[in-house]
């Protein structure tokens, strides 16, 4: 290995000496796959040093190509070297590369890996970036692990998480959706997806259980931004942009501590018991809020209306379910959304909300669980309607959330099993 002989006109560069450095601090790749953006930097002072052999030195698992754990380089003439592909090992361990030249100062860095996924509808599976190892899905590209929120190819977002809420779309906001946070000191947080900040919300009780985008519950009374908006509540179920709703109101169903169903608008701020309670068609008491303007009771799904105009009817409109996902638009048809269900014969259905229709879900064994829009769950492995199998070695599921505000792709974060390589 040829020693390093440079001639600096610099008393301060020859001081202090020939140094190798890397060109970040670490770097990440996915667990099964390489990384290569590794670069290696030899420089004396101010000064390149070109044609120097480098040995490199794997820890971690972490190897290079036909199993190796060393490998040697030569800088070249801005004084770098590419490291080369390093594979990442299966279970994402903890690793490190370490550079050493004769008459240099040595330099290391950390590897890491990440094993999330994105899949999205109408289909694609993806690597979620930047999501450290065994973080659990959250929804679209959020994970969070040990306390800190992570996006996908942003890194974290927040901290010191104690508990989260729903995503759901902002009511003030066309582009943004919001997920509520609650910290480890009790206050309530809300992370905004448009701006990736998450701001704290002052006129929260605290220890609020974050609900769904700005919401946040305390005991049974429910606050926005600082205001009440619900008193009574007993249980919440999905705030989604409502069907038909020319002025873009969002409704989150809700139960009150009466039983009655009940809705409430966002921004407006105001609730109503649902029209069509007392009704022969109507939630009974007790019913379980669904999504938007759906309830369901003993199998069966209710369609209630605010004034009793309903664009799309109310109701029974759907019987016979047992379960059910999250309530997304349809993939595969704009206009249209989709309800993923379990029917109480335990088969996977899609119910089709602006038709009031229940089908059949195709190429789905049975046995699943409903995540989202045409999406479903066996065990390790997710299944798409008329598709089959998407994906595979699943270890956690996040919540099924549209791409964009407006859009039709829907994304779900995956929390993947140690792959096989």
């Amino acid at each position: 290995m040829p020693a390093i002989t440079l001639v600096s006109s610099s008393p301060a560069a020859a001081a202090s000496g020939p140094a190798l450095t890397f060109t970040s601090a670490s770097y990440a790749g996915v667990a099964c796959a390489t990384i290569l953006d590794a670069v290696v930097r030899l420089t004396d002072g101010a000064h390149a040093v070109s044609g120097i052999t480098v040995v490199l030195q794997l820890a971690g698992g972490y190897t290079f190509d036909a199993g190796a754990v060393s490998a040697t380089v030569v800088t070249g003439g801005d004084g770098t070297a590419s490291c080369g592909a390093i594979h990442v090992p299966a279970g994402g361990a903890a690793g490190s590369i370490a550079a050493t030249a004769s008459g240099a100062t040595g330099a290391t860095a950390t590897l890491t890996a990440f094993d999330a996924r994105l899949l999205a509808s109408p289909r694609g599976l993806s690597d979620a970036t930047l999501i450290p190892v065994g973080a659990a899905p959250v929804a679209l590209d959020l994970y969070l692990s040990s306390g800190t929120l992570h996006r996908s190819g942003v890194g974290a977002v927040a901290t010191d998480v104690d508990a989260v809420g729903t995503l759901a779309p902002s009511a003030d906001d066309a582009s943004a959706f919001l997920l509520p946070l609650r910290l480890d000191d009790g206050r309530a947080v809300v992370f905004d997806t448009a701006s990736n900040v998450a701001s704290p919300v002052v006129g929260i009780p605290s220890g609020a259980t974050p609900v769904a985008a700005d919401l946040f519950l305390s005991g049974s009374t429910l606050y926005r931004a600082g205001v009440v908006v619900a008193s009574g509540v007993d249980a919440c179920g999905q705030l989604i942009e409502h069907d038909a709703d020319t002025a873009g109101r969002l409704y989150l169903p809700y139960r009150a501590t009466d039983g009655t169903p009940r809705l409430l608008r966002l921004p407006d701020g105001d609730t109503r018991t649902a029209f069509e309670y007392g009704t022969a068609g109507g939630p009974p008491a007790g019913a379980t809020p669904v999504a938007d303007d759906l309830f369901t009771a003993a199998g069966n799904i209710h369609r209630v209306s605010w004034d009793g105009t309903a664009a799309f009817g109310a109701g029974i409109v759907a019987s016979g379910i047992a379960s059910w996902g999250a309530l997304t638009p349809n993939p595969s048809y704009a206009g249209e959304r989709l309800l993923p269900v379990i029917t109480t014969a335990g088969d996977a259905a899609l119910f089709m909300v602006s038709g009031n229709t229940v089908r059949p879900a195709r190429s789905v064994p049975a046995g699943a669980t409903a995540v989202g829009a045409d999406l479903f769950r066996v065990g390790t492995t997710i299944h798409q309607d008329g598709t089959g199998q998407v994906a595979s070695d699943v270890t956690s599921v996040g919540d099924a959330s549209p791409a964009s505000r407006g859009g039709t792709r829907v994304v779900v974060p995956l929390g993947s099993a140690v792959a096989s390589c």
